[in-house]
Parts: structure tokens; sequence; C-alpha cells
């Protein structure tokens, strides 16, 4: 448990968990992945405590019933998508008040703004009202004020939905660099299998218990599994596995990288 910033023990909930368990790893990117109405939604509700359960969860070794609220929105920040409200006229300033707490200049500030903002290509569209933007940008501008305020814990539910191929993946490169430079644990749910490639640890969930667990190239070429759930392998995953089943490559030589498995084919 010490070196996990949540553990979920023993959760009951009718209609969707019975005495389920599961930890996340500290400066991890963990996915949530499994089909629809799996329970992947539910597990993150109860985290942030939106589902009352008389069940042990943990968040940093303390059960959550004994933080305060305002504890709880200091270290553990999450974006469920529909689910956030904007209030400024401009980005800029949206991002600007969620630093209004925090004892910093106001040049520390903006140069803070200026950084995020390049960080997930908003500075071109920094003066438009947040709320007239795409569901993607949006999503950006959510996970700029989250990050902004420097959380421990980052929970993420299903957020790349309204995205193409090119967004998600820059986004999920992002996120893996603030993991690094800010000690940050990162919990994300989705029912694509490609927003796992970068992950540190996948849980696969069906039917509200654990299918599979483990590293993204241990979990993913489980294709029996993940196929009977009704998930669909990435291409290159898809691809690797096909050519270990014709006995071309060997299991240690599943790429989840294109360009790894190019060179590897042409040895």
């Amino acid at each position: 448990m010490q070196d996990n910033v949540i553990d979920v023990i023993n959760l009951s909930l009718p209609y969707a968990f019975q005495k389920f368990n599961i930890s996340f790893e500290r400066n991890k990117l963990t996915v949530l992945t499994g089909p629809n109405n799996c329970g992947k939604t539910t597990l993150i509700r109860s985290i942030i405590g939106q589902i009352f359960t008389d069940n042990t969860i943990y968040i940093f070794s303390q059960e959550l019933e004994y933080y305060r609220i305002t504890e709880l929105n200091i270290i553990m920040k999450h974006i469920i998508p529909d689910e956030y409200l904007f209030t400024a006229p401009t980005i800029f300033q949206e991002l600007n008040n969620s630093l209004n707490n925090l004892e910093i200049s106001s040049s520390i500030k903006r140069k803070k703004i200026k950084e995020i903002l390049k960080q997930f290509d908003l500075i071109k569209i920094e003066n438009t009202n947040p709320n007239e933007l795409t569901e993607a940008n949006k999503i950006k501008v959510q996970l700029a004020k989250c990050l902004l305020q420097s959380p421990k814990i980052l929970l993420l539910d299903d957020i790349f939905i309204t995205m193409n191929n090119d967004e998600r993946n820059n986004i999920i490169r992002s996120l893996k660099d603030f993991q690094k430079k800010m000690d940050l644990t990162i919990i994300m749910t989705t029912s694509n299998l490609n927003d796992c490639l970068l992950a540190d640890y996948i849980y696969v969930i069906e039917k509200n218990t654990i299918a599979l667990e483990g590293t993204p190239i241990e979990v993913l070429q489980k294709d029996n599994v993940l196929n009977r759930i009704g998930l669909e392998l990435p291409f290159i995953i898809d691809l690797s596995v096909k050519l270990r089943d014709y006995d071309l490559i060997n299991d240690v030589d599943i790429n989840s990288d294109i360009d790894g498995m190019v060179n590897l084919l042409w040895k």
C-alpha cells in the first residue's frame, strides 16, 4: 500500500461491484479499459466521492471519508466530460482564475499560463470564450486548469471520445510529460485500446471484475480475451500478434511502436 496513491478494498455497490479490489501506483499512468457499462465511470465516481460507499477507499493510505472536501480538491482533480463549467470570457482568464488561490505573482502566473497554453496548442485562441470551443478544445482547457493547480492525482473519464487520433495522441504524450515533471499519478478510463499504448499499467474490466492487468504489451497480446470482451486491438499490436501466431516473431518481439516493428522485420 505504501507505493500506491489509491487503494480500493472490497468495494460493493448494487448492480456494479461486489468485493472489488484495485490499486493505483504512485507516479504511473494507469488506464482502466473495458466495454461500456463495465463499471469504469462508477469506479471513478466512487474514488472522487460522488458515489457514497460504506466500503474502504484509501487515498495516500488515509480513508477517503477522513478528507475534507477542500483537502481532496487540492490533491486530486478529475475531468468527467459535460460536468465542468467555464465562467470567464476568455480561455486565458479562465486559466488565470484557476490560480487565484495560489500566492504567486502576476508575472509568474502569466508565464505558467503561457507555457501550458503552448503545451496544449491553445495559444492562438487564448482570447476565445471557452464555452464556444469544440468539445476537444474544451477538454484541453479543462486539462490545463487542472494541471496548473499541481494536483498529485488526476482522474480522466473517457475524455478522448470526441477527438481524432492525432489530438488524442498529442494529449497523451503531453500528459506523460506532466506525469514525469510533477510526480503526477494519472488514472484514465477508455474503451479505445489505442489510448493504452503509452500507459504504464492497464486494467481491463469485464462485468465489474478485473479480467486482465499488466503492462501494455502484457495485456494487449491477450487478443483472445480482448476479442471476446469486444475490444479492438490497436493496428500495430494486432499485426504483431498475427506475426507471432505465424511464428514470424516471438512473444518478446511484440511491439507497440510501428518503427520498431519495421526495424525488426527488416533484420
